[in-house]
């Protein structure tokens, strides 16, 4: 008479063949999780390239041709760029937030390239004292960033020849994910 039940070796066959789908679907998941986060991270990377260009493209087409004077009262360019960790520095409009609303429509803004980020500084006075701050924030980080100028022909750096203004300003983002990417501007 035969007892009911299962054999020893049919238990381990079902153990195995359980272990094995376990493993299976463990990988998956590592897969599509690992997936997930790499994902997530190039997005992150892509929002920040897409604010700073768009922080870019919005200050070079507000530049004007306003020079300052800096902390020391020494006679600053409208318009700077191409200098070391300096990528370029500008005089731009802001718009109106209301009709009455007082003080400068005018902002200097520099952007700088140090240690593999890119920062964006505001002055909400053009001509500053020694106590004026600038508000600092990040806006990316890249592996390396280059510009160049167009006036009548490229340059790395601004001013030449006495022209207030570049007719144009090249950037090139070395970005550790996305590669290299190149960004023209024109300027009103």
């Amino acid at each position: 008479m035969r007892q009911a039940g299962f054999t020893l070796l049919e238990l381990l066959i079902a153990m195995a063949i359980f272990a094995i789908m376990a493993a299976m679907a463990y990988g998956g998941l590592k897969t599509v999780l690992d997936t997930q986060h790499a994902t997530a991270d190039r997005a992150a990377e892509l929002r920040q390239l897409q604010q700073a260009l768009q922080l870019l493209n919005e200050d070079l087409l507000q530049a004007l041709p306003r020079p300052i004077r800096d902390e020391l009262g020494d006679p600053e360019q409208a318009f700077i760029g191409g200098r070391s960790e300096l990528l370029l520095t500008l005089t731009r409009a802001t718009p109106e937030l209301s009709p009455t609303s007082q003080g400068s429509r005018l902002q200097r803004i520099s952007y700088r390239f140090e240690n593999g980020k890119l920062y964006r500084l505001v002055w909400n006075t053009l001509d500053r004292t020694q106590q004026t701050q600038a508000t600092r924030k990040l806006l990316l980080n890249a592996e390396n960033m280059d510009v160049r100028f167009w006036g009548a022909e490229w340059t790395s750096s601004w001013p030449v020849s006495g022209a207030p203004l570049p007719t144009a300003v090249e950037i090139v983002f070395k970005l550790s994910s996305l590669g290299e990417i190149r960004r023209g501007f024109w300027l009103q």
